[in-house]
């Protein structure tokens, strides 16, 4: 921004043909003019050209007598004021606050140091320039922090969501092992258990062989069931009512433990109060329980930790019962004082939490809001010093003042516009303005055109720019451009002259420029808005697939350990070189049937559809039906409800089966078709209908068919039985 201007400015200065800058300015506006190019095509951070655009904004300030010799020049907008006042800005935005403001400073005070030269120290009050400067670093450090705060949100959004992506990459990482590992099993355990069960006949000493053989992979699975979960509160209130001592309990409500770690927590509590009803001689006790310690306090005899103990209650009990827990006790006593046990664990060891985001997008959108406040009051503020001015030194007074009040009227329009989006008030008050845009010059000597007087030059664009923000940057920039061109046709055709034209450009590279900067900006919040949202929605994505696959995977555990509790004991036995009888077949027949049934729902298990098809094969299991289950292709995401239309007759279905059912699950981009064949049915049972599928059924004996598809048409189901 501050280059653009900057040559813009040079540019129009040079090309005056009327300009009062001596030699020395006009080799000064080249030298800037060059710099200001080559910054613009090299666009470097660097430290160093940045400190040599800064040395030229001051060098244009100190020589402002060999740039402009009317001693009114302060009253209209000069090259010199166009310059400082868009540096101003534009460090403001960039810099530190604390640099930005030394470096306005240092601005100002070169602008008063090259007005002085003309004016003297003593009338440097009416130069409105040095006002305008602390206005103006004001608004635009206010427009950096909002900024900043806003990228540090997008930021953080985004590091969260990658952080996200990489767990669940390294939790999909896990899961693919443990089906490696189940898939290994399925190759030694089940198939043991398989040649088992159908009567296959072994050399016992190789059968032996084998069942050690997957006692071994068993032991080295990573599946484990999830640990057992203690409530500690409820558990010590079991033990403090048996104690004799008057105690009163204090900190957490409820705290869930490991099941081993909150025995070891409750009987190194159990010893340490029943020590204290048998030898404090106490008569109150505090008990204080946190997330991470129980701390246990009496006002008893107390006794000096230094010398020998005669008993194990202590050493044993406690400390190296919580020391074998992972944890540690702390015993704090002194003779007459009382004794503190303090008994302390280790957080459990746990995945990286899961943490679904917050939305930021509320906090951009309030930043947005206070970005445009701030806009409303940069523009009342420029209003409150210009229309004042005009007011008092031209003629037309009351005109004048009754345009700045409709100018300021229609500037307060746009709060209800940026609080609650309302647009209609908005667009009325820009039509206004529109009108103070003709008007206002209209009502000044040609001499006074582009000069202070001439206040709806400079401060229309500023009120104009709050109703504008609810638009796309383009139709926004469009419009504010329409009202600028709108108001220079205005001063030309009242004042057709070489100078109007350059006030013109001056205006355009130092008001106009800087207000479609400003435009921009809120621009980039929307658009950091909308970045902001596209990072969340993905985080929560992942965080809620990790979260249900988390929950799913603990439970699939559960089942596992539970069924290798069963298979464990039958390859002992084989192992062992029991004989093979009738009933070993039979449960080594059943517990064959269960894994492999884990196993074909491994890769899938996570999916919902997998999820609702398990209960009907444990019910099938619970009554001794054999149940398989195969899986063709990638389940879609499915709603509920159509998952509830497809398994219900695949349900009425099973329950009625007593020796067993192979259920089919087949998959396509958009499709999901469930084929069962059930045996030992003496016949074909009613079948729940849903209008949100339609399936064909088959019978033949006692044996049935059942095809269930998703209907495209929701027309209603239908059946059809051929018995043959």
């Amino acid at each position: 921004m501050r280059n653009c201007v900057n040559l813009v400015v040079a540019s129009v200065t040079l090309m005056d043909p009327g300009s009062s800058a001596d030699w020395r300015g006009e080799w000064l506006f080249a030298v800037l003019a060059c710099w200001s190019l080559y910054r613009i095509l090299t666009r470097s951070l660097h430290r160093l050209p940045v400190a040599v655009d800064y040395g030229l904004v001051l060098a244009v300030c100190v020589s402002i007598p060999a740039m402009v010799h009317d001693p009114q020049f302060y009253s209209s907008n000069t090259a010199p004021q166009a310059i400082a006042g868009t540096a101003v800005v534009s460090f403001a935005v960039s810099a530190p606050p604390l640099v930005s403001f030394l470096m306005t400073v240092g601005i100002a005070a070169g602008y008063a140091w090259g007005s002085a030269e003309i004016l003297g120290w003593s009338h440097l009050g009416p130069v409105i320039a040095l006002y305008y400067f602390a206005l103006q670093w004001i608004t635009a450090a206010m427009v950096r922090f909002v900024l900043l705060r806003i990228a540090t949100t997008v930021d953080r959004t985004r590091t969260a969501r990658a952080a996200a992506e990489v767990n669940h990459q390294v939790g999909e990482a896990v899961r693919h092992y443990e089906r490696e590992q189940l898939a290994l099993l399925h190759d030694t355990a089940a198939s043991t258990l398989l040649i088992i069960g159908q009567g296959g006949r072994l050399p016992a000493q190789r059968l032996a062989s084998q069942a050690r053989r997957d006692l071994e992979l068993l032991a080295e699975s990573p599946w484990e069931a999830p640990p057992s979960r203690v409530e500690l509160i409820g558990a010590l209130r079991k033990c403090i009512a048996h104690m004799s001592t008057p105690s009163h309990l204090d900190g957490c409500d409820r705290l869930w433990l490991d099941g081993e770690d909150a025995k070891a927590i409750i009987a190194a509590f159990r010893e340490a109060i029943n020590n204290i009803d048998r030898h404090a001689e106490a008569t109150e006790v505090a008990i204080t329980v946190t997330d991470q310690s129980v701390v246990v306090t009496d006002n008893g005899v107390g006794f000096d930790p230094q010398e020998p103990r005669t008993g194990h209650g202590v050493t044993d009990s406690i400390l190296g019962r919580m020391h074998r827990a992972g944890g540690f006790a702390v015993i704090t006593s002194s003779p007459g004082k009382g004794t503190t046990t303090e008994l302390r664990w280790a957080q459990a060891a746990s995945e990286s939490e899961i943490v679904l985001p917050a939305d930021p997008d509320r906090f951009i959108e309030r930043a947005r809001a206070r970005y445009g406040f701030a806009l409303v009051a940069y523009a009342l503020a420029n209003l409150a010093v210009s229309v004042p001015h005009a007011t008092l030194t031209v003629g037309h007074s009351v005109l004048n003042a009754a345009l700045g009040v409709v100018a300021f009227a229609s500037t307060l329009a746009a709060v209800p516009a940026i609080r609650h989006g309302r647009t209609r008030p908005a667009w009325a008050a820009a039509a206004a303005m529109l009108a103070v845009t003709v008007l206002q010059p209209l009502l000044l000597d040609t001499d006074r055109l582009g000069g202070y007087a001439h206040w709806s030059q400079g401060a229309i664009g500023w009120c104009l720019l709050p109703l504008l923000l609810g638009l796309s940057t383009r139709t926004g920039a469009a419009i504010l451009i329409a009202y600028w061109a709108v108001g220079a046709a205005v001063e030309f055709i009242s004042n057709p002259t070489t100078a109007t034209l350059v006030n013109i450009g001056l205006g355009s590279a130092s008001i106009l420029g800087v207000q479609l900067f400003a435009l921009v900006f809120n621009g980039l919040m929307r658009d950091a808005a909308a970045a902001a949202q596209v990072e969340v929605n993905a985080h929560k994505r992942i965080a809620l697939r990790e979260l249900v696959e988390r929950a799913l995977r603990a439970e699939y555990q559960l089942r596992y350990a539970q069924l290798v509790n069963n298979v464990v004991p039958l390859l002992q036995a084989l192992a062992d070189g029991a004989v093979v009888d009738e009933q070993l077949q039979v449960q080594s027949r059943v517990q064959s049937r269960k894994l492999r049934a884990l196993f074909d729902q491994a890769a899938t298990f996570e999916h919902p559809f997998m999820q609702a098809v398990r209960p009907l094969v444990d019910e099938a299991e619970a009554r001794h039906v054999g149940v398989t289950v195969d899986l063709g292709g990638e389940i879609p995401e499915l709603p509920s409800a159509d998952i509830d239309a497809l398994l219900r007759p695949v349900a009425d279905l099973i329950k009625r089966t007593n020796d067993s059912a192979r259920i089919v699950v087949s998959c396509s981009a958009q499709e999901v078709s469930v084929s069962v064949v059930c045996s030992g049915l003496a016949r074909l049972p009613d079948l729940s209908e849903d209008p949100r599928v339609e399936f064909d059924s088959v019978g033949a004996g006692d044996t049935v068919w059942l095809l269930v598809r998703r209907n495209p048409s929701a027309q209603g189901a239908r059946s059809h039985a051929l018995v043959g």
